[in-house]
């Protein structure tokens, strides 16, 4: 009985050293793309946000121990990325999208 429930459990638990080296990657390639690649380069700026999106989601859930939080707070600041892209990125705006953010957090923590 007593082994059952320790191989239940060990089976249960998450590993997360192959997060890690994915993180890693993630990063060391989008610091790659920032150092060594121009940005007027076709391409690169969709590139960056895509790699920014995959390495803030997969840093923050780590972080929170959620997928979903992790991907709604990597989807909310990638959209800021976007806004200051385009130039209508300000404090305003980042105040709008943490409070958008936290709603849809709520909303999923009551009712999802």
């Amino acid at each position: 009985m007593n082994k059952e429930l320790r191989q239940k459990i060990i089976k249960s638990r998450k590993n997360f050293f192959p997060t890690l080296i994915i993180t890693a990657l993630l990063w060391l390639s989008l610091g790659t793309l920032v150092y060594f690649v121009e940005p007027d380069t076709p391409g690169v700026v969709p590139l960056f946000f895509i790699n920014a999106f995959f390495a803030l989601l997969f840093s923050f859930s780590t972080l929170f121990e959620n997928s979903r939080r992790g991907f709604i707070v990597s989807f909310a600041l990638v959209f800021f990325l976007i806004l200051r892209y385009f130039g209508v990125g300000n404090i305003i705006n980042f105040l709008l999208l943490v409070g958008v953010a936290l709603s849809i957090e709520l909303y999923f923590t009551k009712f999802g």
